[in-house]
């Protein structure tokens, strides 16, 4: 899986083929460094610490990782890449809007009690910088949770949701976020099936009580424009696939406050510009053209300027 001295490059995410290709020593190193950092913190735990927890030399710890902080982006990768696994194979689009994200939040919690350490070192390390690699990939995952979060909303209420969609998904991701909080910091015994359809429950309480007392968004669409593109600004997001950037793209299409027949147009673009990425030789010229298509639209310019420097349409 890590072919060279720096195992994963800035931006890069470990595929599920490289993942599994992974040999048990550098997983293993993985997994103690991973509790020493829940335990001490990352600036309190040195290499060495991290060979003895391990059971190896600090020399061969060296010859996986080239630094700690190189340690500390592997294993923000490597979890994020089993979760996404574990999403994949709960075929989500097999469900109603409602039972797809009942299952979202299902395998999300199931994940995090297995990897609870993982967890407390991400509530531990928080309030702390890392360095910018690092901060810019757990910024990109923290941005494409919400931007799931926003569309699996989205398909579960439909248009009317629009004007209020950014308060809803900072509601619902506040409300799962406590209850995860009291499994992992405080061993609270909860049904993990019973979990995701309470938070359910409350959050459509909450939302057709907007709607009954046609309730102004707290959160406007300006604030919310920062939240769910600000991932779309760092450099990492420059380092994205073309699908990748497309499918974010999509995503903050659904959450824009535009009439429904060009939200319809602007995400049919998209899908087929998403088709002719996947071909063997996707034509340039295409994306010159239909990336006119996005003109106007602030809130997609980042994602039109990521495009550009991906498939260098600019030279």
């Amino acid at each position: 899986m890590f072919m060279t001295n720096r195992s994963v490059k800035p931006g890069q995410f470990i595929s599920d083929e490289q993942r599994w290709k992974m040999n048990e020593k550098k997983k293993q190193i993985l997994e103690a460094a991973m509790q020493l950092f829940a335990r001490k913190g990352f600036h309190s735990t040195s290499i060495q610490e991290i060979a003895n927890e391990s059971g190896i030399s600090k020399g061969a710890v060296y010859l996986h990782f080239q630094s700690k902080d190189d340690v500390l982006y592997s294993i923000f990768s490597y979890y994020y890449e089993i979760l996404k696994k574990k999403l994949s194979d709960a075929k989500l689009d097999s469900f109603t809007p409602e039972e797809r994200l009942e299952k979202l939040l299902y395998v999300q919690a199931q994940e995090i009690v297995q990897h609870k350490e993982f967890i407390i070192m991400q509530f531990r390390e928080q309030a702390i910088s890392m360095n910018k690699e690092i901060d810019e990939l757990i910024l990109k995952i923290r941005m494409e949770s919400i931007q799931t979060l926003a569309s699996s909303i989205q398909d579960l209420y439909g248009e009317r949701v629009t004007p209020i969609l950014p308060d809803c998904v900072l509601l619902l991701d506040g409300m799962f976020s406590s209850y995860i909080k009291l499994i992992v910091l405080q061993n609270a015994d909860f049904d993990l099936e019973e979990l995701p359809r309470f938070i359910l429950k409350r959050l459509n309480d909450m939302v057709n009580g907007m709607f009954e007392s046609n309730a102004e968004p707290f959160l406007t669409m300006k604030q919310a424009s920062v939240i769910f593109e600000k991932s779309s600004q760092t450099e990492g997001c420059q380092k994205q696939s073309p699908s990748s950037i497309l499918t974010n793209m999509a995503s903050t299409i659904k959450t824009m406050r535009v009439k429904e027949n060009k939200r319809k147009e602007l995400l049919e673009t998209v899908h087929f510009l998403m088709k002719e990425v996947n071909e063997p030789n996707p034509r340039r010229f295409i994306f010159k053209g239909m990336l006119h298509q996005f003109e106007g639209f602030t809130e997609l310019n980042s994602y039109k300027t990521a495009l550009v420097n991906s498939l260098n349409l600019d030279q």
